[in-house]
């Protein structure tokens, strides 16, 4: 695949981010509106891509274990993240949290969708299962330890089974191993259905895109250690996507292609967004790295994009 068809496949999706962006520098869109637009994504769009996407793919026990992989390596980058705090870009205390993890809701399903296909988002949501797992109940938990808040792990447990995301990808395996996705789509009831949720299914990118531009804001404080941040996460991630791709996708599952693209497309991805949700009681400073970091590995994150198109057309 040629740079021009590269860019056509990726362009557009980092047009509406820049929309994104100046709807909100210009203030013609109020925050509250963003706010709405987030939770149309997160309850109704995401789970929808998610619900059609295991509703329909075909499971391999392997596939599980990628979701572990995945998971612990997660795991691993951040408690390894704890024992550096002398290298610059790690001395912060909320440096281990920005180091592991991936903005897959709210980042990476738009993004591979629009280049690689809606075919293809069942093979991102095999890779993101286990960063999921690893967010709820790590990252989370144990930033609530550091802000000094009381974990509940029945709670954790619960908030986990009562995500949408969850839900939705819970219900496309119940629907996809029992058989009922297939009997409703070969209805005429169904067909009529499907299409609907297909339709819903379709904004989700362009949602995701605007709601990503508005988001990015650049504090003028900490933008050094931000870099520094960002730079050493995509180093330490590229370096295993390599690893897991190399050893585990191709030469032990031999699986196609398009799941190394997956891999690498996930692990370039920012940090969760959900990280300043749960710094509230950090100071300026720290608001400003976190913000800084995540701000600037979106752009990372696009500008990789258009390379792993190039080399996994």
């Amino acid at each position: 695949m040629n740079v021009f068809q590269t860019l056509n496949s990726t362009l557009p999706v980092i047009l509406i981010i820049l929309l994104g962006f100046f709807l909100s520098r210009r203030g013609l869109v109020r925050p509250e509106t963003i706010l709405d637009l987030k939770s149309l994504i997160v309850y109704v769009t995401l789970p929808l891509v998610l619900f059609r996407a295991f509703g329909t793919m075909v499971f391999e026990f392997r596939y599980l274990l990628i979701v572990a992989i995945v998971f612990f390596a997660c795991t691993a980058v951040m408690l390894l993240t704890t024992r550096f705090k002398k290298v610059p870009g790690l001395r912060s205390r909320y440096a281990p949290f920005l180091m592991a993890g991936f903005e897959a809701g709210m980042l990476g399903y738009a993004v591979f969708s629009s280049i690689f296909g809606e075919a293809n988002v069942p093979v991102f949501a095999v890779i993101d299962l286990g960063q999921v797992v690893f967010v709820f109940f790590v990252l989370v938990t144990r930033l609530q330890a550091l802000e000094g808040q009381r974990q509940n792990w029945k709670v954790t447990v619960g908030n986990f089974f009562r995500t949408p995301v969850i839900v939705a990808i819970l219900a496309g395996i119940l629907f996809n191993t029992s058989g009922i996705y297939e009997i409703l789509a070969n209805s005429v009831i169904g067909q009529t259905l499907f299409v609907t949720l297909g339709i819903l299914a379709g904004l989700t990118t362009p949602l995701v895109a605007i709601v990503i531009g508005y988001g990015l804001n650049f504090k003028a404080g900490n933008v050094s250690a931000a870099l520094q941040t960002v730079f050493l996460r995509l180093v330490v991630w590229i370096l295993l996507a390599l690893l897991v791709n190399h050893f585990i996708i191709r030469e032990w599952f031999q699986l196609d292609k398009i799941f190394e693209a997956a891999v690498l497309l996930m692990f370039i991805l920012p940090a969760p967004f959900v990280i300043p949700l749960y710094s509230r009681n950090s100071s300026d400073a720290d608001q400003d790295y976190i913000l800084n970091t995540l701000s600037i590995g979106t752009l990372a994150a696009l500008v990789g994009v258009i390379v792993i198109r190039l080399f996994y057309a």
